[in-house]
């Protein structure tokens, strides 16, 4: 199975984007080729710049406080149903990431606590002609004299203070996924849609759809309605309505 999700605000969207691009740094950590070091720079500044907004920190702390007394409320008043998690242990979890967010001080434009050698990185790779070592002396002997070994621990280090909006964003997540209401779906010649209480406040879709139909969905939503529609790439990778019934599990999630 394959799974598709789609935020249906911007906060969530928000925090999918902080989910991938961790996962991004840390597999391109375990990579083994050479010049790995280039693409790891390029994805940390890209965290540097997301988590370091004023206002990310506070509707963190805001939302994992909301999500302690949620899951207290549900800890007090609700016997454990098979799969669910356990109010107790994410309450753990919360207070370990709010701490650790109070503790932690990024600031818009933060500098890795005034790293000169990060801050001519980040600049070079933000010009037009990119990082490139044959004009940056300082990189190349870091670079080349370097162990892998001892770059993978620069990097740790670097990332290190930025991990707990990782933490965060990763709790958050779990809760969000694990209050999914689970349909079976048809979608009949290749759309669907989905009426949805204007009431609530719904946050994000999921759609998991067999991995060999080779089809992908495009989703679309109001207050009232979720709309999907199916297509596949063709062979120069231009999109093509799918005129198939499709039997896919649809989620509609929300904090």
């Amino acid at each position: 199975m394959i799974t598709f999700e789609f935020p249906l605000n911007e906060r969530i969207r928000r925090l999918l984007r902080i989910e991938e691009i961790y996962q991004k740094f840390e597999h391109q950590l375990k990579n083994t080729h050479d010049y790995f070091e280039f693409s790891c720079f390029n994805t940390l500044f890209e965290i540097v710049q997301l988590v370091s907004r004023s206002d990310l920190k506070i509707d963190f702390l805001q939302e994992l406080e909301r999500q302690e007394k949620k899951q207290s409320t549900l800890s007090e008043n609700q016997a454990l149903k098979e799969g669910q998690l356990n109010p107790k242990e994410i309450i753990l979890k919360i207070q370990v990431a709010r701490k650790k967010l109070e503790n932690i001080d990024v600031k818009p434009g933060f500098n890795f606590n005034n790293n000169l050698f990060l801050e001519e990185v980040k600049k070079r790779i933000s010009s037009p002609g990119g990082l490139l070592d044959v004009d940056f002396p300082n990189f190349r002997y870091w670079a080349t004299h370097k162990t892998r070994k001892s770059k993978l621990e620069d990097f740790k280090s670097w990332a290190q203070p930025l991990m707990v909006f990782k933490d965060a964003a990763s709790i958050i997540l779990l809760i969000l996924r694990n209050q999914c209401h689970v349909d079976s779906v048809k979608a009949k010649e290749g759309k669907h849609q989905q009426t949805i209480d204007p009431l609530k406040t719904f946050d994000l879709i999921l759609l998991e759809l067999e991995k060999t139909l080779n089809i992908y969905p495009e989703i679309s939503a109001n207050k009232y309605t979720v709309n999907v529609f199916f297509n596949r790439l063709n062979e120069e990778l231009k999109k093509e309505p799918v005129k198939l019934n499709i039997e896919f599990k649809y989620s509609i999630c929300w904090l």
